[in-house]
């Protein structure tokens, strides 16, 4: 897997700024944070300045926003002028976007931590039982952002080392990457 896929992308932010239903200047406090403090970690196309990062966003966001027929209006017409899909993730990228937006979330919304049943979190993106390929890939995910994982009472753990029934305690780690 490339670095890439870490990696904060305008449509990361989109996505949490679009779920965090902050006000317009909360969105502009963060994208700036991000620019100024977090820029080696936004891909060049996006990043060169900026206005360029902001209005990348915010063309994401405004299409977010929209009703489920213009936004299928939108697709559409993306498609025809040869932009991306607006359906492109991957589901080798479900993990990673998922952790991203953790680490948005964890570094913007004033939480400190978060928590998930490692049994739900399988159950979410449609798995039944864990393997060692899936919790490493997990891992990477949590490794490659910096974040720190640990269970009930504060006691750092691995994702292949727990219980299904274990509560993940997630929090940032304290030089975190992004």
């Amino acid at each position: 897997m490339s670095h890439t896929a870490y990696w904060i992308t305008p449509d990361d932010v989109a996505v949490y700024l679009f779920l965090e239903n902050t006000s317009h200047q909360r969105e502009n406090e963060i994208l700036w944070d991000l620019f100024e403090n977090h820029k080696a970690h936004i891909p060049t196309e996006y990043g060169s300045t900026y206005l360029q990062f902001k209005q990348s966003v915010m063309n994401l966001l405004n299409i977010y926003e929209l009703d489920a027929v213009s936004y299928d209006e939108a697709a559409l017409i993306l498609m025809e002028i040869e932009h991306t899909s607006l359906y492109s993730e991957e589901e080798s990228d479900c993990f990673d976007a998922y952790f991203k937006l953790i680490w948005l979330q964890l570094r913007y919304s004033g939480i400190a931590y978060r928590k998930v049943k490692l049994r739900k979190l399988l159950r979410d993106f449609g798995y039944k039982r864990r393997s060692e390929k899936l919790t490493s890939r997990i891992q990477q995910a949590i490794d490659k952002l910096e974040l720190k994982t640990y269970l009930r009472g504060y006691v750092p753990c691995s994702i292949d080392a727990i219980s299904l029934e274990d509560v993940i305690v997630i929090r940032l780690g304290e030089g975190s990457m992004l």
